[in-house]
């Protein structure tokens, strides 16, 4: 397990939320998220949970499954690296 990097369980995770764990156990199964075992125990990475909570409102509020939800979030995650080159691309003419 990385030093300085904090973790919550997928039980802390689905009691904030009030969701069912085996959601989150969907959303591993479709590579959505990437976790940490340690024993018996899920732990899921801090910066991690931006991204299940997409997950989690792309599934409730639009219906979308966890195929469409991992390709959503890949074309945004795309579009959002893009946006920070093109940024950085315009630093360069002033």
């Amino acid at each position: 397990m990385n030093t300085g990097v904090s973790y919550i369980t997928i039980q802390q995770f689905c009691t904030f939320h009030q969701c069912e764990t085996v959601i989150i156990e969907e959303f591993l199964d479709h590579g959505i998220i990437e976790v940490h075992r340690q024993k018996e125990v899920v732990l899921i990475p801090q910066n991690q949970v931006p991204r299940i909570e997409r997950a989690l409102r792309l599934r409730n509020d639009l219906g979308v499954n966890s195929a469409g939800i991992d390709i959503i979030l890949r074309l945004m995650e795309h579009i959002e690296g893009h946006r920070w080159r093109e940024v950085d691309d315009i630093e360069d003419f002033e």
